[in-house]
């Protein structure tokens, strides 16, 4: 199982950095970019969503079922 998607679904709805995640897993960040864009449960969330004009971030989320 996806290693990033356990980490997500474990905390559903709270939006990670691709660092904080790096940190949290013991894994480096390309691997966690890897894996975030490969599963197509986890999305991108937007710059408006944290509170940022960003239109690209590296902050990932699954939604709440």
């Amino acid at each position: 199982m996806n290693s990033v998607f356990s980490l997500l679904n474990a905390t559903p709805g709270l939006n990670l950095s691709v660092k904080s995640m790096s940190k949290r897993l013991n894994i480096k960040k390309g691997e966690v970019f890897y894996l975030c864009f490969k599963d197509p449960r986890i999305r991108r969330v937007s710059g408006l969503e944290v509170g940022s004009g960003k239109r690209n971030l590296s902050v990932f989320t699954i939604d709440p079922q």
